[in-house]
């Protein structure tokens, strides 16, 4: 009698666990059927601000081959024709940017936005920008504004990471209050994670089970949000994207004969390299500001170390990224007193640590003094997004077998002030990087 009534609820509860399962599998399949010729695209720049924290658009544009994930933060919503998800939009030269990102996206933030992807093979660009590297690193509000459970729950579940790797994610996102305040359950299970003790490891086991249903809603509601992103894109740009006829790129000395032309409009009140309207509306008078950075410091900072958590992320998923270096403004930063020897010490850290995992870099620090190729302290311009889109074409178009080049080998210069490097894979040391 009692093995009769066992036997219909062992196979509900199995039901039950294979629909759990199901439904990352599920909304894919489902997300699948929205994504034709022209979508991935159209919806690159409009997504920056309401997908960032979702799964399934990136793993949609991660599986085409003629798609270049691109990994930032605020600059992405800059540089206005040259920014890459306009320039490149069409395909002009063979491939289209993802850009996924948003203000405050620092590298905790892009380790979740990675982790939670296959990026086997894939080769992806991480934009980074020197004023995540504060002595503090990223604020208690900014990693509010950006986390995701999500993309947390499904970093776990990454067969490619690691469980060092897993474990230092989950270390370092419960030292902030987001994940016990909104997310308890989350809380629990990385709190426990990885720890080789029994009684953590039942801890772990008692929060895998609700773990799972939570991930499961918010799978869902990710879904959901990327349905109605995907049915309200212009339909004309996503006509136009999908043509088979794809519009001809200028020549890049055209190109960076436009980009300075409109910024040379736009930077014409200030002799910072600073647009018209920030200057007006943020620095109004700049005496205030003289010799007010003074005491500004890019390092010691937290930051290296989740930069370091991102390129272990990557190396774990077998990723084949290029680091981009974005400058600060000199002019700008020299008038705030800014010291010099903090902004190198930066550059000279993110080189070293790129040399170490043997990533691929475009360093464009030695632009910090080219007038109109910022936008304000720490943003690009059109004339900067230009340059950054040239090196990013550049490394789409390379070959497989130049990634095994030496260590910092020199791949190629558009001028003496931007190096691009190709380096040879070796095994990170974070000891040697002095983070």
């Amino acid at each position: 009698m009692l093995q009769n009534r066992l036997v219909p609820l062992g196979a509900a509860i199995l039901l039950f666990f294979l629909t759990i399962l199901g439904v990352g599998p599920g909304t894919q399949w489902l997300i699948s059927r929205y994504i034709r010729p022209g979508v991935i695209e159209t919806a690159s720049a409009g997504a920056i601000s309401s997908l960032f924290q979702g799964t399934l658009l990136q793993a949609a544009a991660i599986k085409s081959p003629d798609v270049l994930p691109l990994y930032g933060s605020s600059e992405l919503f800059g540089g206005a024709r040259f920014n890459p998800s306009k320039l490149f939009a069409g395909r002009p030269t063979g491939w289209v940017p993802y850009l996924v990102g948003h203000a405050g996206s620092t590298d905790l933030i892009q380790a979740l936005y990675t982790g939670a992807q296959d990026l086997k093979g894939k080769k992806i660009a991480i934009s980074l920008s020197a004023q995540w590297f504060s002595p503090a690193g990223v604020s208690q509000k900014a990693f509010a504004a950006n986390f995701s459970a999500l993309q947390a729950y499904k970093a776990l579940d990454n067969p490619l990471l690691t469980e060092q790797t897993k474990a230092d994610l989950a270390k370092r996102l419960l030292q902030f209050n987001e994940t016990p305040k909104n997310y308890p359950i989350l809380s629990g299970l990385l709190r426990y994670f990885g720890h080789p003790d029994l009684r953590s490891q039942l801890m772990e086991a008692l929060y895998w089970f609700p773990g799972r249903l939570e991930m499961a809603a918010l799978e869902i509601q990710d879904a959901n949000n990327t349905i109605k992103v995907l049915t309200h894109l212009p339909q004309k740009e996503v006509t136009m994207n999908a043509s088979d006829k794809p519009k001809t790129l200028p020549s890049w000395v055209k190109l960076a004969k436009q980009a300075t032309a409109d910024v040379r409009r736009s930077e014409s009140n200030n002799p910072y390299g600073i647009n018209n309207n920030f200057f007006r509306d943020k620095v109004r008078n700049p005496k205030k500001f003289k010799n007010s950075a003074s005491k500004g410091r890019f390092f010691p900072s937290p930051e290296y170390s989740d930069l370091n958590l991102v390129m272990q992320v990557l190396k774990d998923e077998g990723a084949k990224p290029i680091f981009i270096i974005q400058p600060v403004n000199g002019f700008w930063y020299d008038f705030t007193g800014f010291p010099k020897y903090e902004r190198q010490k930066y550059y000279t850290q993110v080189r070293a640590m790129c040399a170490q995992y043997g990533y691929a870099l475009a360093d464009f620090s030695g632009h910090e003094y080219d007038k109109y190729f910022m936008n304000d302290p720490s943003h690009p311009s059109e004339k900067g997004w230009l340059d950054f889109d040239a090196a990013l074409d550049k490394f789409f178009h390379q070959k497989p077998q130049t990634a095994v080049l030496g260590n910092a080998a020199l791949l190629l210069s558009d001028s003496d002030r931007t190096v691009y490097h190709l380096c040879g894979a070796k095994t990170a040391h974070t000891a040697s990087l002095h983070i």
